[in-house]
């Protein structure tokens, strides 16, 4: 008939079947996609404008599928916003540049002093309740 058979059933619709006890290790494929896709970006001159639309039209879709069925951990969420933030401000390995706005800061809407970024954690937490 032509189908295919699959031994070994680990993802359903690109989410995990089943997660573990540590649902950081579990997700931290999610951390992985969003340094890809930064590292890719590095060497590119970009605005600051065209750096806000990319982290968060591209960077900040990334994880949302994920957030939309589990709970993921704080520590991932901290880390996924380092990252954001490094990029943000323009972070090289030899370089070491000042970040002027703190990482709570960067979640504030734009109209209340901050850039207007999503709080990962918090955002979770809406997409969750969504599903209720």
């Amino acid at each position: 008939m032509g189908a295919r058979q699959q031994s070994c059933c680990e993802k359903y619709l690109g989410l995990p079947i089943t997660v573990g006890r540590s649902k950081y290790n579990s997700f931290r494929v999610i951390k992985d996609k969003v340094w890809k896709k930064l590292q890719n970006w590095k060497n590119q001159f970009l605005s600051p404008p065209g750096k806000e639309v990319l982290l968060k039209a591209v960077i900040q879709s990334i994880p949302t599928y994920y957030m939309s069925v589990f709970k993921l951990s704080k520590k991932l969420c901290k880390e996924i916003a380092a990252q954001i933030a490094k990029f943000w401000w323009g972070y090289k390995k030899e370089d070491s540049k000042i970040q002027w706005r703190s990482s709570t800061k960067m979640g504030v809407w734009k109209h209340g002093g901050g850039l207007g970024f999503r709080e990962l954690e918090s955002f979770n937490k809406a997409l969750l309740a969504k599903q209720c």
